[in-house]
């Protein structure tokens, strides 16, 4: 085994020399094991430095600790945990009293000394903190050396031998510990020769070692070890990503697109974290911003087809930080993506538990905020042109009418809470839509008209569903509302108008009256809803109803005012619209 050999020339000062005195000093509780076992071996030691007639030097100290770990790490039976961790503790106060130029030219074999140990004793809760404080070392040299070594063949060893405590099988402390210790030593390796190699040294280790897991109850031991291995590199991998160059991360990337299509539980839920906090990190790594939507959206359909509902928390998280990152560089394909993650955060909120379902409503109203009136004015394009089809043909819906679509599922969660979070996402893009609700949100005005005829007991929530319905006539107009709800609501939507006092109907719902009245309306289902409503209304008032040739006059009055309206406002366009909607 080769051996440190420090050089005879070191100056010896005082404080040097007496290190091993104020090791024993400080290490005098006989009642403790560590205690002990630090005297036993500052005692050998300073023994054979007498023997050989060799200073006690903190660099010959260092010396004899990294031949002792040699020798026990080839010792049968292995080291007790205490005899590893008093070794540990003496190199710990070595160390930095040791040159560093010295330390670097015998990096690899102070490193080598210290991993050999550590893999060669047996598990325990003690030796856990003995292998956490050891892995911490090399990490420490490692970042010592980064602004004085420039050959990657200096280091690659120590590197490998650090990050292989991160994915072989410790404890799970000895494994996180580990894998900090990587992340901050590729952290440290920024900026100079040795960051490159390093990076794709992890890179490689994924590549290499991950291979899918596999779910058999007939798993041999081996086979099983090689998986947890696999699973350990993957974890190590995720924690790395936002310290890796660009080239490396985005390797990993692509590499994890295959993955996902595995539909594994834990392996989605390992990417999902690391996509969260790679969109968390504060230097904002550099990233393919398609490449990170699309791994967005695989994670989203496999919420919403394969119901990964236990990721709730980190996938809502993921969508309020890594979409806007998105949007902010490239909307358009952000926005074409949107009912795919409509839809898995509507299965998210049904099936997660109520601490979660923040975090998706939030999510969900923030995509409701990347709606634009470019989208909007696609839906409406697209409804005036099935409304021209004469062979009642339709054609692929848009993507304002495939998120419109996804809301009257909201309105069936029964959950309070989830409910008061659905009313509030309602609330939400009736505000983003305006004058345009009425018709987009058809099946949604619908559902919530709906529910002011269920039984009380069975539906408490009368009074947020009345304001919404007042919201979304106040912005498209009552008559608007009422060409699209049964004839059964004309008495809830006399009461709204009554509500709505001496409020002003919106422009949209002149110009409907203007362009539905006379005799081409005469014969119409919205006519009859109108003038059912307008009785209703009267009766309400104590009034009695209009017999058809009234009912005709006032048509005619609404039809000449609204027209005049509609002229003078500029509007005629939005009308011709509202005709051929047949709303």
């Amino acid at each position: 085994m080769e051996t440190l050999n420090p050089t005879t020339s070191t100056t010896v000062d005082d404080a040097a020399a007496n290190i091993g005195f104020s090791i024993l000093m400080r290490f005098s509780d006989s009642r403790r094991e560590i205690d002990l076992e630090i005297r036993k071996l500052i005692t050998v030691m300073c023994q054979v430095f007498r023997d050989h007639k060799a200073p006690p030097t903190p660099l010959a100290y260092l010396s004899a600790t990294c031949s002792s770990l040699d020798l026990i790490a080839a010792s049968k039976p292995r080291p007790s945990d205490d005899m590893l961790h008093a070794h540990i503790t003496i190199l710990s106060i070595v160390i930095p009293k040791v040159p560093p130029a010295f330390l670097i030219n015998n990096l690899q074999l102070v490193c080598n000394s210290l991993a050999l140990a550590l893999r060669s004793s047996s598990p325990s809760a003690s030796f856990d903190s003995a292998a956490c404080t050891g892995v911490k070392y090399i990490a420490q040299l490692l970042i010592s050396s980064a602004n004085c070594v420039n050959n990657w063949s200096q280091v690659s060893k120590p590197f490998r031998s650090l990050f292989s405590f991160a994915y072989v099988v410790f404890s799970i402390e000895v494994r996180e510990q580990a894998g900090l210790c990587v992340h901050d030593t590729l952290q440290s390796f920024r900026g100079t020769p040795l960051f490159g190699p390093a990076s794709k040294t992890i890179t490689d280790l994924l590549m290499k070692k991950y291979l899918p897991p596999r779910v058999e109850s007939n798993t041999d031991g081996v086979n099983r070890i090689n998986q947890l291995k696999a699973m350990y590199t993957l974890n190590l991998v995720m924690l790395c990503l936002g310290a890796m160059s660009t080239e490396d991360r985005t390797a990993v990337l692509v590499y994890f697109k295959d993955l996902l299509e595995l539909h594994h539980t834990y392996v989605t839920r390992l990417i999902t974290d690391a996509l969260y906090r790679l969109c968390l990190h504060p230097s904002s790594p550099d990233v393919d911003l398609e490449l990170l939507l699309d791994l967005i959206c695989s994670i989203c359909l496999s919420v919403s087809q394969h119901k990964m509902n236990f990721i709730m928390k980190t996938i809502a998280g993921l969508l309020n930080f890594g979409v806007p990152k998105v949007y902010s560089l490239n909307k358009e394909i952000c926005k074409i993506k949107l009912p795919i993650m409509f839809d898995a955060l509507i299965v998210l909120l049904e099936q997660s538990d109520l601490r979660n379902v923040q975090d998706a409503a939030n999510a969900l109203m923030r995509l409701v905020a990347y709606i634009d009136e470019g989208m909007i004015k696609q839906g409406v394009d697209r409804a005036l042109m099935n409304a021209n089809m004469e062979n009642g043909s339709q054609s692929e819906p848009t993507l304002i009418e495939k998120l419109c679509a996804t809301f009257p599922k909201l309105l069936s969660y029964r959950c309070t809470n989830i409910r008061h979070l659905v009313f509030e996402i309602v609330s939400t893009m009736f505000n983003k839509l305006g004058v345009h609700s009425a018709y987009l949100m058809r099946g949604t005005v619908k559902t919530l008209a709906d529910m002011q005829i269920l039984p009380d007991r069975e539906f408490p929530f009368k009074e947020e569903v009345k304001l919404l319905l007042e919201m979304v006539s106040e912005k498209c107009g009552l008559d608007a509302i009422l060409a699209i709800i049964p004839q059964e609501h004309m008495e809830l939507l006399a009461e709204i108008n009554q509500q709505l006092g001496s409020k002003s109907v919106d422009a949209s719902s002149h110009v409907s009256k203007a362009i539905t009245s006379g005799n081409n309306l005469s014969q119409s289902k919205y006519v009859d809803n109108y003038r059912r409503y307008y009785n209703m209304k009267r009766k309400l008032a104590g009034k009695e109803s209009l017999s058809d040739l009234q009912w005709r006059a006032v048509l005619d009055r609404q039809a000449r005012r609204d027209a005049r309206q509609a002229i003078s406002k500029g509007i005629l366009g939005a009308a011709r619209m509202a005709k051929k909607l047949k709303l």
